[in-house]
């Protein structure tokens, strides 16, 4: 789908192997410790490798779709752990060991993990910008954003949520 990210997540067991398929999009990969390790974007034919424990996610062009095949390999069975996603480590964790990690109540991780609907796929981000936009489009696009933030973000609190309805 267009503009769309497959949910950041680990793999604990194998590197991953990838290869864009078709499309263009951009691959985001974080060291173990969270800080960035690369961005990049990927066009058809781009060949790339993550580490083991280096969370990583797609994100699609909104310009067009974004094929990316990955594939592990391992003497032991891989299971990806995702980080977002209704499906998601915190999922699994829920509860209030998790909430005094995060410093909220159990209500409150209860709110922010319920609001969490996709699965795997998560839907377009509209601020992604497109593969021929000039940085000016793009500041453009960034500033409509900024003038609609006040509508997006709510305090409760000391928590911050943005645009979690």
């Amino acid at each position: 789908m267009q503009g769309s990210m497959m949910a950041p997540h680990i793999n604990p067991r194998a590197t991953v192997y990838g290869i864009v398929l078709r499309g263009a999009g951009t691959i985001h990969i974080a060291y173990p410790n969270g800080s960035l390790a690369m961005s990049a974007k990927v066009t058809e034919g781009n060949v790339c490798w993550i580490p083991r424990y280096f969370p990583f996610c797609q994100i699609a062009l909104r310009s067009g779709p974004f094929e990316f095949f990955g594939f592990t390999i391992s003497a032991r069975q891989n299971r990806p752990q995702f980080l977002v996603g209704s499906n998601s480590l915190p999922q699994t964790m829920r509860g209030a060991e998790l909430a005094t990690a995060f410093g909220v109540s159990e209500e409150r991780l209860n709110e922010i993990l319920d609001s969490q609907r996709e699965l795997v796929i998560l839907p377009s981000a509209s601020i992604v910008a497109q593969p021929n936009e000039t940085v000016e489009e793009t500041m453009e696009v960034k500033l409509e954003m900024s003038e609609m933030l006040p509508n997006l973000i709510r305090s409760f609190g000391n928590d911050m949520i943005m645009g979690f309805d």
